[in-house]
């Protein structure tokens, strides 16, 4: 028998309290999650504006979105649909089709899916019910498809019928924010936050689940399997987060906390989920090289120490297959798996022997490359550049010599302080295939200058578009080549930009808004 077998028998359980797969018939009452599921079956009855379930991984949206589902009056149509991988439209109309099983027809256009979609609504409606599709990790998806889910919902359903709900991370609401049409001065969407526990709800999240497998089938008042100090480090190590509660409890109940020293400072680590996938593979594949790379060594080899490879963080490029055009190669989402084999970073070019910081993407020592020395003062400091200030350098040319370069301790990596003709050009000339982090927006430009000129250490750009027929001043930072070196940027940021939970956007709907206010 197991020691999990030994453990459950001892304490009477069923099953392994803390798994994924437990069965769980109530949902837990504590930290608002009972009262955010009655406000959700609220609001998706009573108002037409599109609901945000938002919090933080393992927070335990996708429980309530569950319990929500199972709970449903029969006089609503719910189905699931995930956000992951679905960039364009159609991609997102096809999942809608299968989410509300509807034949999809491959060779229909946008606007005839769109006239299906609104004949099922309109069915719906004939029967008195209404139609709610629940999008998982909507953080996730392109701006086209983002665009076109929110017409859906708010300019396209003149009947009311249909009901949307995003779950997703905290950067929803600035997708939604920059996205969704304000309706008499008022934003028409609604957020639902997840909070983490506090010690209390750990330690009542803890019985209830013990208690969901028979912990208290005899005595209500049974003694919980952990000490008061246990359960603050459970709650400690988790953060008050269910998932990682459920990681840590089931650990230091079944295997008597041996996997904490190695568990706990992974927990403390916050990543983006591609990036934890990432990092999880990296170690899987490391761990392979090492079980059976080896083979078998002669005695006299016992003594020789074996060094195994270690990726380079800049590894050569996957070439695209000749059967698919590299531009719709370049606007698909990467896999969980597809950073471990990152696109090649330009090479670093020294500029008037200025050392300039880049903010956005960090730099190895690996990757300092040396600048040929022009006059005889020391060797320039070299580090890597944003795109567009690399190019301009290396377009000097090379018999000139460079100018002397002025003390400063914060070089401007943007052009901060230009006009908004001299931005707008900037950013349109910007290969439209390339992708950016979008920082904030606002109605004032006077507010967005200063915030530029604040961070004129970064490079940041900014423009001016159209936000329900008034001037609307975007800032964004850097342009990148691929998705995944933007993602990898805004994880990256800091200080008064790191607050500001930037999202991903393409260059090229970032010019579509430009183009409307030229």
């Amino acid at each position: 028998m197991s020691k999990l077998s030994e453990k459950l028998a001892e304490l009477g359980l069923s099953a392994n309290p803390f798994a994924a797969d437990t069965p769980l018939e109530s949902l837990f009452p504590g930290a608002m999650r009972r009262a955010s599921l009655d406000q959700l079956q609220l609001l998706s009855r009573e108002s037409s504006d599109i609901i945000a379930l938002i919090g933080p991984d393992g927070s335990g949206k996708t429980t309530l979105a569950d319990f929500y589902t199972r709970h449903a009056e029969r006089d609503q149509v719910v189905a699931r649909a995930r956000a992951s991988m679905l960039t364009s439209p159609s991609q997102l109309l096809q999942e809608m089709f299968k989410a509300f099983v509807l034949d999809f027809p491959p060779q229909a256009s946008i606007a005839q899916l769109k006239q299906v979609l609104a004949l099922y609504f309109q069915a719906a409606q004939n029967q008195s019910r209404t139609v709610v599709l629940i999008v998982d990790d909507a953080h996730e998806l392109g701006d086209d498809a983002f665009n076109l889910l929110t017409k859906l919902a708010l300019a396209d359903n003149a009947g009311g019928t249909f009901h949307l709900i995003l779950v997703g991370q905290s950067s929803l609401i600035d997708m939604l924010d920059y996205t969704c049409p304000q309706k008499e001065g008022q934003n028409q969407f609604t957020s639902i936050r997840l909070p983490e526990f506090n010690l209390d709800e750990t330690r009542n999240y803890i019985r209830y689940r013990l208690n969901a497998v028979g912990f208290n089938d005899a005595d209500p008042g049974r003694t919980l399997p952990f000490s008061n100090r246990q359960i603050e480090k459970i709650h400690k190590l988790s953060s008050g987060t269910p998932a990682a509660i459920n990681q840590v409890a089931g650990d230091l109940l079944f295997s008597g906390g041996q996997g904490l020293a190695w568990l706990a400072p992974l927990l403390q680590i916050k990543l983006p989920r591609n990036y934890a996938y990432a990092a999880g593979g990296l170690v899987f594949i490391l761990l392979v090289a090492f079980l059976v790379g080896g083979g078998e060594e002669p005695e006299q080899s016992a003594q020789r120490q074996i060094s195994l490879p270690v990726p380079q963080p800049q590894a050569v490029a996957v070439e695209p297959s000749a059967q698919v055009p590299v531009a719709e190669i370049e606007e698909e989402l990467p896999s969980p798996f597809a950073e471990l084999v990152t696109d090649p970073e330009p090479e670093p070019v020294a500029a008037n022997n200025v050392p300039v910081t880049n903010t956005a993407q960090s730099t190895t020592a690996s990757s300092a490359v040396s600048a040929p020395v022009v006059t005889p003062p020391p060797a320039p400091v070299v580090s890597s550049q944003p795109r567009a200030l690399a190019e301009t350098s290396a377009s000097a040319p090379a018999s000139q010599p460079a100018p002397a370069a002025p003390t400063r301790t914060a070089p401007t990596a943007a052009p901060a302080a230009n006009s908004l003709s001299a931005q707008r050009e900037r950013i349109m000339s910007f290969p439209a295939s390339e992708f950016t982090v979008q920082l904030l927006g606002a109605s004032s430009r006077s507010n967005v200058e200063a915030f530029v000129q604040r961070n004129s250490a970064s490079p940041l750009y900014w423009f001016e578009s159209q936000n329900q027929g008034r001037p609307w001043y975007v800032v964004i930072h850097g342009n990148y080549s691929s998705r995944a070196a933007a993602t990898s940027a805004a994880s990256s940021l800091s200080g008064e930009l790191g607050r500001l939970q930037p999202w991903v956007r393409s260059i090229g709907a970032v010019q579509n808004d430009i183009r409307p206010s030229n």
